[in-house]
């Protein structure tokens, strides 16, 4: 054998070698890309049926929201004539507290003028004693004197 098919030898088991890595890499790749393919296809169903579930929500949504708008513009009106209640029922609190304060100044003045007219009864009733009993002093000075 010369040098020369030597060399040629060498060349083409090397090239033999090259070509058996280049197949088991093209068949390692053509394996990943039909899991790749695989794992799209199932994302884009997933995706598909999740987008449809998505509709479903959304549109359970805008029903749910245009139920609670709905029932928010009857409550409205609830609502206000609760505000008037509540403020019909603090001017009757202050009309009635307003009612007992001068209750309570009449209850004072009343008690007031009773203990003036207790005051000057007794007054009047121990001067008409005294002057009673100067004018029986009196009377019995003038017996006496007599």
């Amino acid at each position: 054998m010369t040098f020369g098919q030597l060399a040629g030898l060498i060349a083409a088991i090397a090239f033999l070698i090259l070509v058996i890595f280049a197949c088991i890499l093209l068949n390692q790749l053509s394996k990943t890309m039909k899991e790749t393919n695989k794992s799209i296809t199932t994302l884009t169903r997933d995706v598909h049926y999740l987008s449809q579930e998505m509709e479903d929500v959304l549109s359970n949504t805008n029903t749910l929201l245009d139920d609670i708008n709905h029932k928010s513009e009857q409550l409205d009106p609830a609502v206000k004539a609760v505000a008037d209640v509540s403020q019909s029922v603090s001017e009757v609190n202050a009309s009635l507290q307003e009612m007992v304060e001068k209750a309570r100044l009449h209850r004072e003045k009343r008690q007031f003028d009773r203990s003036i007219f207790k005051f000057a009864g007794k007054t009047l009733v121990l001067d008409a004693f005294n002057k009673f009993r100067q004018h029986r002093k009196q009377k019995k000075g003038m017996t006496n004197n007599e």
